[in-house]
């Protein structure tokens, strides 16, 4: 692939823009479940990092008043708010909501309800439509766009999954290797993804998310050696990425059990989120190529500076993801 050196500058903005922990999220999770009482269990949890009292308030149907004191508590990179609401006797279901003060820096907000028969709605409240009416119809059970949002939304948070992506398009040349590549590593996450949200492959988050930044410091440096020394990275790029698409598909399926699955609809859920990760990395791909489409005249005498400097970017962060992420076993 010629020039594909030349987004070097892209990289930089998007590293300096971005925090360290690659993982964070922009989205809030809220939950609601009827018990047979008609008594109502309400559980925020929101990213710890967005926390601010001026922002994201319920406004609860009127019907509603507290049983028991709010209580919240941290849960890894997350603030969780419970309360036990009463609903009067005629229930919950077909009162509305409203989620004001909603930034648009939040994303949004996944909503789930689940009445007292066991079935479930999902919505994606957002800032342009903080409103949601709380009923079970046909259209409401399914995941809709919440968990395609949620997969666009994690992939193009998730930073060492780009950066991981990125190192690819470094490696490849030709644009038959790179879609047999790109294949190969979505079809393996896929797998993986699939496994663990169904609970068939059980992992840790943390020792996940430090061997994904592994797997970036390792094609860092393939890079940095070269394909001259006649290495199977370079000649079989599809199968590393089928390899470590394996382990980058369990860091998706963390995301994924942060909100958890309708019950009654697994499989169309995480065909949405799938096909949300799928959309996010196409669109990191387009905007990459179509960076080096621009940029390649103006910077072609630095072509040989700019792409190590590149490489070094690449590891130096997944190095530090990497010693950040070990620290954090012991």
């Amino acid at each position: 692939m010629p020039y594909k050196e030349f987004f070097y500058l892209f990289l930089l903005s998007l590293l300096l823009s971005t925090s360290a922990d690659a993982h964070q999220s922009a989205l809030s999770y809220l939950e609601l479940k009827e018990n047979s009482d008609l008594t109502v269990e309400m559980r925020l949890k929101k990213p710890s990092e967005d926390i601010d009292s001026d922002d994201l308030r319920l406004e609860l149907p009127r019907v509603c008043e507290d049983i028991l004191p709010l209580s919240t508590y941290q849960e890894q990179r997350f603030t969780i708010s419970k309360r036990l609401l009463w609903c009067s006797a005629q229930g919950i279901d077909g009162q509305s909501l409203w989620v004001t003060d909603l930034l648009e820096s939040d994303k949004g907000v996944v909503f789930s309800f689940e009445d007292s028969d066991g079935n479930s709605m999902n919505r994606l409240i957002t800032a342009s439509d903080p409103h949601v009416r709380i009923t079970i119809t046909d259209d409401s059970r399914g995941p809709t766009s919440a968990y395609l949002w949620l997969g666009v939304e994690h992939i193009l948070l998730g930073i060492d999954h780009l950066l991981f992506v990125l190192a690819l398009l470094l490696l490849v040349s030709g644009l038959k290797v790179l879609v047999q590549t790109i294949t190969a590593f979505t079809v393996a996450h896929s797998i993986t993804l699939g496994l663990a949200a169904v609970g068939a492959v059980e992992f840790s988050v943390i020792y996940i998310e430090a061997m994904i930044a592994l797997s970036i410091i390792f094609l860092a440096r393939e890079l940095l050696l070269g394909k001259a020394r006649g290495s199977w990275t370079y000649t079989y790029p599809w199968m590393l990425a089928f390899i470590f698409g394996l382990l980058h598909g369990l860091g998706f399926a963390s995301a994924l059990s942060e909100v958890g699955l309708p019950e009654e609809n697994i499989a169309l859920a995480l065909l949405f989120f799938n096909l949300g990760v799928e959309l996010g990395q196409l669109l990191f791909i387009f905007t990459v190529l179509a960076l080096i489409h621009v940029l390649k005249n103006s910077v072609a005498r630095h072509q040989a500076t700019i792409r190590t400097s590149t490489i070094y970017l690449i590891g130096i962060t997944a190095s530090y993801w990497f010693i950040e992420r070990s620290l954090i076993l012991f």
